[in-house]
Formats: structure tokens, C-alpha cells, sequence
């Protein structure tokens, strides 16, 4: 058996004809026996309720058989538009005599044989008189049998509009309908005819040969069965067949002798059109049952709907005519009616299977009320019963376009018992095409689909409950597998890599992103993306490779810098709620209020919905997993967010876990590094301790040995040499105290804020080193410059790093001290990465900041420790080997100090053997006038503690 893509177009059983060459073959025997040179057989139109014109015949007659002296039929133009064709010679002769000097065109009015049957042209009342015998000894040769030589051909509409094919006869019409009426048989010649046609007040249709007499024949279907049977019953007119002479056989007219003879021929005509019918009805049935069995195989092979309706448009397309059709489904559980396909002529709505038209019972009053409260068919016609056509107006419109002016309307409920699942609409342009039989043959059909449907939803609903729980093992593996990524490491990075990475997976999705809350609060900070990789490639002419466009390891960095704010966003007034939607107008309000990375993502994504999820660990907010949603108007699925709100779940306590070990971890390390300064310390101080504490305790000794009386001088060597040591101990001392009060992270530092000319600290600072360093310093410090600070810390820190310069460099090297007023911009420039964000939060691009610069020609500093010469305890290695003395405090005080006031102090450069370059940057203030006489207690507020070493 075919399948059903293999049939072929749709074939219009309901409307197929007898085949033209049975019809031509039973009129040419009866225009054989009966002598006639034209007919035409009439047939009932169940449809039209009409006899309906199905062959009209002529024999085609040879130039042998014209009267003596005739010429040939010459070929006569009927009008505009229309075809020429040969006319009798006799006709046109006659009409010239009557119409002298006219040309060759016969108009005789017409005769308009429309669906109606009526006739509307008026014909012209010229009388045309039987053809004259020329003698009694040459009478016109008549026409004999028809020999296999001779053929029929079949007369058009053009060339004859008398019994022109289609023309439809009402009961009692024309010689046709009244045969038809009075089931008799007639002979009537054509004076006659002409005669009846004149008091029915019709006019004569336009011929090309002028008939002279006919022979009217009902066919009456053969009751031959019944007669057997013993029954009487009323037969049927099955058709009218009418044989014509035309005017050259007027030597032989019909004889009434002949109506037995003719009764007996429509008989055997009767026998073959009922044969023929009963055979066309076997095929169609045999067809129709080969369809059904088709249709009801459909759901062990496929379950496609649209398969399944394509199979109904094309059954019923091949049952009846169909001008549009509409198919309508009815599902019980969401309680919607569900419009799945629409065809109207040539125009197929095949998306409605993908996209149907959904409405409510409320939406549908009409519909619901016949197809699932009625629940029997509908038939009527739309163009001619107004009524109906008004009250099922809604069964006449919609997604099938109006079908107001259909002839037919049909609809056919889909049940199945008392369940009603959808129904069948059909309309057709046809009058009287929906016959019980075919209506019972498509009703089969419903039944049938209606079947198959309910096995299709209860073979879907049993592969659904599989499928989901295929889909349930396979999601609970994945998020089993999740628990066991995001739960088995205690690297904060790795599990929020696996944080996103699974989210995005169970997910489905192209974007996964997790913010981290900043420690101020204040935004929201990358921490890890997934984001499937791009590739893109390219053909050198050899052959193709992939360049892999995101790799996430080389940007992780990059990631970092994608900030969001938080503090007043819609982000901080939705972090209490368990899971939000951020859509395209809330994206791109954050996007403006964003700056550098996270602006730049934001837009460059084009996101249109995203899902955000708040990550809390015992009420403390951890960040928000971010997830792009499907599309901008589909949303996950609660499940999905349960997913992964469980996902989050599990991650936040592993992330504070994470977090907990990173601390102690961290702790652990400082407390190790703790304990290396303080084994250093204990190293260093013992160190720096015992060389002043031997130098007092050697002088001091030296002082007991006196036998004598010292000389002055000798005390003055001692007490000095005493002094200093005392001195260094004390500096040691206060280094160590200072140090204590500033901390490792406190910033609050005793700070007396002013105005401080730098010039005035910087001669104060070499003023007091100048006596204990043997390197040339150098100033180059205008005398209006002044800064924002502590004058006592700004002096100090000055004191520091001239006094730092001066132990690592040899005694003939110069250090220079140098200060300009600079844009923050320029000085940005020259800071290291971790410091520039300071820079930029203080400072605008063009405010003004002194720039203050110390630089030696010492021995510079290496590379491996230039990153811990600011914190504490720190000293060069070889240092502790070497003469210089020092607790490795004072480049940590300095830059806590210059931190405190509002600037920065960094390395700018060393290079070993070379020379470093030690800078610091203030805020710049306007200079202020300092009278002379309040100049030697302005110095004063320079110099209360000495430097640390």
C-alpha cells in the first residue's frame, strides 16, 4: 500500500462524469439506427437538481452527400470574438434572397443556454421555410447507414448553442425539460418547435445548421430487479436523449412507427448507464476504503500531525468538492480551542500546526455550542440562506477567511463516544455537492482521525512520561555531577568557574556570569563567566584551521575589571527577593549607570532578559548568579529555577567554605610571614641593639680606667661617642614605637593638616642629616611650592628617604631632591597597576599634585625584593652583613604617612649598580606669606622628632 506522500492530486469523484466515450458510442448507434446527422443526450445533475446537456453530436458529412447543384458549407464569421465554422449553403442562400447585399454573417439572435437554462437573447422572428423539393424524379439524397469510415465530432458551444454542452433544463422546459416531466416520447418537427418556443416567449438559439425535425427520448432507469421481485416502484428519469435531421434529410423524417423501437434503445441506454454507475460507485468505494485503511494506519507508522491533517484535506478533497476547509481541535486539559489548519483555494496556512489560532469557549460561543453541546453535523448554504449565514457567522470567518458567499457549508463534529476532541469544516463554491452519501463517507473519516488522534495524545503521553523520565535521570546525573563539582575544591576561583560552567549546562544557555559583592558594597565585580568559545575559519588556500576567540584563563583579568553598581540599583532593591528577571529596559539602565568593563559588557552582549539569582550564605549576601534567559519573551521553566536555586544553594555553602579555608590559609601564611619578620626582627634589633649598647658600655668602661683625671676632652670624646649611641638607641626605640601605632591597615593617623612649604622641610631635613652623611645632597625645590599635609610628617618623610638614599649609596655620590608641580594624570602614568586606582578615585585628570622625587647613584635595589622594601622589618639581605645600620621601618612609616595626607609613595626605578628613584606625590595648595619674624617658630613645627632609621 502507498504511503499517503504518494497520492496523487485530489480528484472530484462526487462530480465525475460518464466517460464521453460511452455517451458518444450508445448516441452514434441510436444516429445509425434512426437515421439521424445530430443528438444529444441530457443526464441528471444530482447537484443542480436540472437535466444537464453532457454530449451534443454531428455526423460529419461528406461533399457527395449535398443536393445537386449546392455548393460546398462556406465558412460565415458569427461576430466578435467568436470562430468561424461552415454554415449550410441552403441557409445562406435563403438569407441572401431575404437580405440582398448583407454580408455572410448569420445572426439569429442567439440564444444565451446559461446555468439557469433560460434563454435571454431574442432571437430575430425571420422565418426561414423548409427546403424545397427541386422534382419529384430528383429528390434529395438522404443519408445512409453510418459506416466505419464516418466519424461523429462534437458540436461546441461556439459553433451551436442549441443543446449546447452544460445548458441545465428545469421539469417542463424546452423539448428536453417537458420529456423529462412527461416521460414520453416525442417526434417534433421543427414548425412545431418554433411554434412552442414562440408561446413560451423564448427565442430560438443561434445554430449553424438548421435542425427540420426531432425525436425527444427519456431514458427511464430499468426496474428490471424489482419487476422480479414483484415490486412496484416509481423509476427515475435518468436522462433525455434527442436526435435531430437536419435540413438536407427532410426525405426522411421520424416515423411514430419507430417510438418502440427508440424505447427499447433507451432502455439498453439506461442498462448502461446504470452499469457504468454502479462500477464508478464500486471504484469510488473500493478508493475509499483503500484511504480509510491509509488514514487509519497513520498512528503505528507516524504520529505527525500534520501528516495526519494533510491525509484529511486530501481525503476529503476526493470526496467532495472543497473550496476551503478548516480544522479545529478542542484540548480538554488547558481547556482551548485550537484552530491547526486552514486552506482556502490556493492558499495554505501550514504554520497553524506550529503556530496555532488559540481562542477560550468563551471566545467561540457558536462553535462551542454546536460542536460540544449539539454535537451534530451542520449543513447549510451560506449564499443563499441568510438566516443561518447570520446566526453561524462565527463558524464563517476567521482564520479560513470569509465564507459568506460559499454555496455549501459543512461541518462534522470529532467525537469519539460522548468526547468531542475538534471538528471538520468544509465549504465549496458548488451548489448541492454534500450528499448523504459522501457526508457519511467523511464522517467515517472523523471517526476514524478522531481514533487516531486519542491514541496519537495517549501514545505522546506515555512517550512524554518516558522522555521526562529519561530527562529527570539525565538532569538529576548533571546536577549530582554539579553538587560534586562545585562542592569537591576549596579554591574559591576553580568553584565559581564551576559555579557558572554548570549553571550555563543544565541550563542551555550562551552566558552564565556570578558577581561578587564589592567590600565596600558599593558594586558588584565579576569573578567568573562561562561563555561557549567563538571560532572562526580561515582558508590560507591549503586547508582550514580554528582560532579559538575566548579562552578564559587568558582572560580572567579582563573579567575582573566588568563592574556593576550595586548601592541604589534595582539590583540592591531585589536582593532579598529568591530569584528576579532583569529585562532589556532594566539592562540598559544599569549599562548607563556602569562605567569602563562593566558598561562595555552590558552593551556588547545585547542581552535582552536575563535571570538573577542572589547567592546568601546564613543572611549574608555573597553575589548574584546571572543567566541569560532563552529569549525576551520566554522565560525558564520553575523547575529550571528550581534547579538552580538549588545549584546556588549548595554553591554558597561551598563558596563560604572556600572562603573560610582561603582565610585561614591566608591567616596561616601571615601568621608564617609574621613569624619570619619577627625571627628577622629579633635578629635585626639584636643586632642593632648590641652596637650601641656596646659602644656605651665600652666607653663607659674606658671612663673607669681613668686612673687619673681625664683630661676635659677625653670626657668630651667619651660623652659624645656616649650621646650617640644613647641617640641611636632612642631612634631605634621610637621607630619601633611609631610603627606599633600606625598598624598594618589603620589609616588614622594624629595628622595636623595645613599648608607645608616644601622648601622650608626639605632645608630643615638635609639641615639635620648633613652632620652624619658624607654624600653631596641637592635641592631643587621652588620656594612656592607648597603642599596639603603634616609639616612634622612631611619633614620626616623627607628625613627618611634622603637618610635611605644615603646608607646605600657610596660617600662620593650625589642625591638629589627634586619638586614640581604636575597634572594627577601625568602622575598616573607613572604609577605602578595597584596603585593607579587611587589615583583615580582622589583625583580628576587635571588637578594639580607636587611631585617630589629622591634620587641616589647607590647600589639600587634588585628586582626580587622590590616589591617588599615598604613593609616592615624589611631590609636588603646583604644589608644585615654590611655597615649599615638600620630596623627596616622607616620606608613603612613613610608610606603610611604619605598615604594618611592623601598621596602615594612608591619606586619609581632601580637599577643595581645604578641608582633608585624613591617618589611621592601631594595634593598641591595655594602658597601662603610667612612674616620673618614668625619664621624661626614656623621651623620649630619641622623639627619635634627625629628621623626613623
Amino acid at each position: 500500500m502507498s504511503s499517503a506522500s504518494t497520492w496523487e492530486e485530489p480528484q472530484l469523484f462526487v462530480d465525475e462524469e460518464y466517460p464521453p466515450d460511452l455517451l458518444k458510442y450508445l448516441l452514434k448507434n441510436m444516429m445509425t439506427q434512426f437515421h439521424a446527422q445530430g443528438a444529444c443526450i441530457a443526464l441528471y445533475d444530482e447537484g443542480r437538481k436540472r437535466m444537464r446537456v453532457r454530449l451534443h453530436v454531428r455526423l460529419r458529412q461528406p461533399q457527395s452527400m449535398l443536393p445537386q447543384g449546392a455548393r460546398p458549407r462556406r465558412t460565415v464569421y458569427l461576430g466578435d470574438g467568436e470562430a468561424e465554422r461552415p454554415t449550410d449553403p441552403y441557409v445562406q442562400a435563403h438569407r441572401e434572397q431575404i437580405y440582398p447585399g448583407t454580408t455572410d454573417t448569420l445572426r439569429t439572435g442567439g440564444a444565451n443556454m446559461a446555468n439557469n437554462g433560460t434563454h435571454d437573447t431574442v432571437r430575430s422572428h425571420t422565418h426561414i421555410p423548409p427546403r424545397p423539393h427541386q422534382s419529384n424524379s430528383q429528390p434529395l439524397p438522404a443519408l445512409g447507414p453510418l459506416t466505419p469510415a464516418e466519424e461523429l465530432y462534437e458540436v461546441p458551444k461556439q459553433q451551436c448553442e442549441l443543446f449546447a454542452v452544460g445548458t441545465l433544463y428545469r421539469p417542463g422546459e424546452d423539448l428536453i425539460g417537458r420529456a423529462w416531466a412527461r416521460n414520453e416520447l416525442r417526434i417534433v418537427e421543427q414548425n412545431e418547435y418554433m411554434a412552442f418556443l414562440h408561446n413560451e416567449h423564448m427565442a430560438f438559439p443561434r445554430v449553424d445548421v438548421m435542425p427540420t425535425s426531432y425525436f425527444v427520448i427519456p431514458i427511464q432507469e430499468s426496474t428490471l430487479v424489482d419487476d422480479m421481485r414483484g415490486k412496484r416502484t416509481h423509476a427515475p428519469i435518468l436522462g433525455v436523449v434527442v436526435l435531430y435531421k437536419t435540413i438536407h434529410a427532410v426525405v426522411n423524417p421520424f416515423q411514430v412507427s419507430q417510438r418502440t423501437e427508440a424505447m427499447q434503445y433507451a432502455e439498453r441506454i439506461a442498462l448502461y448507464l446504470q452499469n457504468d454507475r454502479l462500477q464508478r460507485g464500486q471504484r469510488r468505494a473500493s478508493l475509499y476504503l483503500e484511504r480509510l485503511q491509509e488514514i487509519s494506519n497513520v498512528f503505528p507508522t507516524n504520529v505527525k500531525l500534520a501528516d495526519l491533517i494533510h491525509l484529511m484535506h486530501k481525503f476529503a478533497s476526493q470526496v467532495v468538492h472543497v473550496s476551503s476547509i478548516l480544522i479545529t481541535f478542542y484540548d480538554r486539559d488547558t481547556d482551548k480551542i485550537y484552530d491547526v489548519y486552514a486552506h482556502r483555494h490556493d492558499d495554505s496556512r501550514d504554520n497553524l500546526i506550529e503556530q496555532p489560532l488559540i481562542a477560550t469557549p468563551h471566545q467561540r460561543p457558536i462553535w462551542w455550542q454546536v460542536v460540544q453541546r449539539d454535537k451534530q453535523r451542520l449543513i447549510f448554504s451560506p449564499a443563499v440562506d441568510d438566516d443561518k449565514a447570520e446566526i453561524y457567522s462565527e463558524l464563517l470567518q476567521g482564520s479560513w477567511g470569509n465564507q459568506h458567499e460559499a454555496q455549501w457549508f459543512l461541518l462534522l463534529p470529532m467525537k469519539m463516544f460522548n468526547r468531542v476532541v475538534g471538528s471538520l469544516s468544509i465549504t465549496s463554491s458548488r451548489p448541492h455537492v454534500f450528499h448523504e452519501d459522501e457526508i457519511q463517507v467523511l464522517e467515517t473519516m472523523v471517526q476514524i482521525v478522531t481514533v487516531s488522534l486519542e491514541n496519537v495524545k495517549l501514545y505522546e503521553r506515555h512517550r512524554t512520561l518516558l522522555s521526562e523520565g529519561k530527562q529527570r535521570e539525565t538532569h538529576l546525573a548533571a546536577l549530582n555531577s554539579a553538587f560534586q563539582s562545585i562542592s569537591s575544591g576549596l579554591n574559591v576561583e576553580q568553584l565559581l568557574n564551576s559555579l557558572v560552567d554548570s549553571a550555563a549546562q543544565l541550563m542551555d544557555v550562551e552566558l552564565s556570569v556570578f558577581f561578587q559583592l564589592s567590600s565596600d558594597e558599593t558594586s558588584l565585580v565579576a569573578q567568573a563567566m562561562y561563555s561557549p568559545p567563538a571560532t572562526n575559519n580561515y582558508d590560507d588556500g591549503s586547508e582550514a584551521y580554528s582560532i579559538t576567540l575566548f579562552d578564559r584563563a587568558a582572560h580572567t583579568e579582563l573579567i575582573s575589571q566588568i563592574h556593576i553598581p550595586y548601592k541604589g540599583t534595582i539590583l540592591e532593591q531585589s536582593a532579598k527577593e529568591t530569584y528576579f528577571y532583569l529585562d532589556a529596559t532594566a539592562i540598559e539602565d544599569i549599562a548607563r549607570q556602569s562605567e569602563g568593563g562593566g558598561r562595555i559588557f552590558l552593551q556588547e552582549m545585547k542581552l535582552k532578559q536575563v535571570l538573577v539569582i542572589p547567592v546568601s550564605h546564613d543572611a549574608m549576601l555573597m553575589g548574584f548568579l546571572a543567566i541569560s534567559a532563552p529569549n525576551e519573551l520566554r522565560r525558564f521553566r520553575p523547575k529550571d529555577v528550581g534547579t538552580l536555586l538549588a545549584v546556588c544553594a549548595q554553591a554558597a555553602g561551598a563558596i563560604r567554605n572556600a572562603q573560610l579555608f582561603t582565610e585561614r590559609e591566608e591567616a596561616y601564611a601571615e601568621l608564617q610571614r609574621l613569624s619570619t619578620l619577627k625571627d628577622e626582627f629579633l635578629v635585626t634589633a639584636s643586632h642593632e641593639l648590641r652596637t650601641p649598647l656596646t659602644a656605651i658600655n665600652g666607653y663607659a668602661a674606658l671612663l673607669k680606667r681613668q686612673s687619673g683625671r681625664p683630661s676635659p676632652q677625653t670626657i668630651l670624646h667619651y660623652a659624645t661617642k656616649i650621646g650617640g649611641a644613647a641617640q641611636q638607641l632612642s631612634d631605634l626605640m621610637l621607630s619601633m614605637v611609631e610603627a606599633s601605632k600606625i598598624g598594618i591597615v589603620d589609616r588614622k593617623i594624629d595628622l595636623k593638616m595645613g599648608g607645608v612649604p616644601l622648601r622650608m622641610a626639605s632645608e630643615i631635613a638635609v639641615g639635620m642629616l648633613s652632620i652624619n652623611v658624607e654624600q653631596e645632597l641637592v635641592l631643587d625645590v621652588r620656594s612656592d611650592l607648597w603642599v596639603q599635609g603634616d609639616p612634622l610628617r612631611v619633614r620626616q618623610v623627607i628625613t627618611n628617604l634622603l637618610d635611605n638614599a644615603a646608607k646605600y649609596s657610596p660617600p662620593e655620590a650625589k642625591i638629589v631632591l627634586t619638586a614640581n608641580t604636575v597634572q594627577a594624570a601625568e602622575v598616573e602614568a607613572l604609577l605602578p597597576d595597584d596603585l593607579k586606582e587611587h589615583m583615580s578615585e582622589k583625583f580628576s585628570p587635571h588637578h594639580p599634585v607636587v611631585l617630589v622625587r629622591v634620587i641616589d647613584e647607590g647600589e639600587g635595589i634588585a628586582p626580587e625584593d622590590q616589591k617588599t622594601i615598604f613593609d616592615k622589618f624589611v631590609r636588603a639581605p646583604r644589608s644585615l652583613t654590611t655597615p649599615v645600620r638600620g630596623t627596616g621601618l622607616g620606608l613603612y612609616i613613610s608610606r603610611r604617612y604619605i598615604e594618611a595626607m592623601g598621596g602615594q609613595l612608591w619606586l619609581e626605578r632601580s637599577v643595581i649598580n645604578e641608582g633608585s628613584i624613591l617618589s611621592f606625590y601631594l595634593p598641591q595648595t595655594p602658597a601662603e606669606e610667612i612674616p620673618p619674624t614668625e619664621q624661626e617658630v614656623d621651623e620649630r613645627q619641622f623639627t619635634d622628632e627625629m628621623p626613623v632609621r
